[in-house]
């Protein structure tokens, strides 16, 4: 038997294939999979950041106290590092003051026969000088490692000016001179102020 087909072509039906059904429906399928495993995979990686973050901020917690104890080590290592300069300074630079001191004695005037001393020292500030320096308008440009200020009383312009010679003379010493003035109502009773000078090794 021949079935012949005798509507208009418009009116025919057409037969598509099948596999355009298996690709309509298969595609969005593998596009959401593509899209739902690219999720999942960016999902897991901030989950895994996340993971790491804590994991060194817990880390982090457990070294503070260590790291707290290494900063306060290295401010003491730093004080200590100053310390040990500043004693190294003043080993480099030391002056044995009993010794300048009993060598300043010596220069002063003789005493005489009167009861008290003709010079006194009311004040005395002593400071080394680190490293030696030199002047040419101080100690006649001698090099100097220490410096004494000196006030009190003299009796009498005489035994300052003695006393001022004596200085000039010592190898050890120079004298830089300050001021002298009368003191109340004694005429023969001066104030003075003095700078001296140590010299290395006593030479100018």
């Amino acid at each position: 038997m021949i079935n012949v087909n005798l509507l208009p072509k418009s009116l025919k039906r057409i037969r598509e294939p099948g596999y355009w059904r298996v690709l309509a429906v298969a595609v969005p399928l593998v596009v959401a999979g593509v899209l739902f495993g690219i999720q999942y995979l960016t999902n897991q990686t901030i989950a895994n950041l996340e993971r790491d973050v804590q994991l060194r901020e817990d880390q982090l917690a457990l070294l503070q106290p260590f790291l707290a104890e290494q900063r306060e080590l290295q401010q003491r290592q730093q004080a200590l590092r100053e310390l040990i300069s500043v004693a190294e300074e003043v080993r480099r630079g030391q002056v044995i003051w009993t010794a300048e001191i009993a060598a300043l004695l010596e220069t002063l005037p003789a005493r005489g026969e009167a009861a008290t001393p003709a010079i006194d020292f009311r004040s005395m500030n002593l400071r080394a000088i680190y490293p030696p320096t030199s002047d040419p308008a101080r100690y006649e440009g001698a090099t100097v490692v220490s410096e004494a200020s000196i006030s009190g009383t003299v009796r009498g312009p005489e035994v300052l000016a003695q006393f001022v010679r004596n200085l000039e003379n010592a190898p050890d010493f120079g004298v830089l001179f300050q001021n002298a003035s009368r003191q109340g109502e004694d005429e023969e009773l001066f104030t003075y102020n003095l700078t001296i000078g140590g010299f290395v090794g006593g030479e100018r």
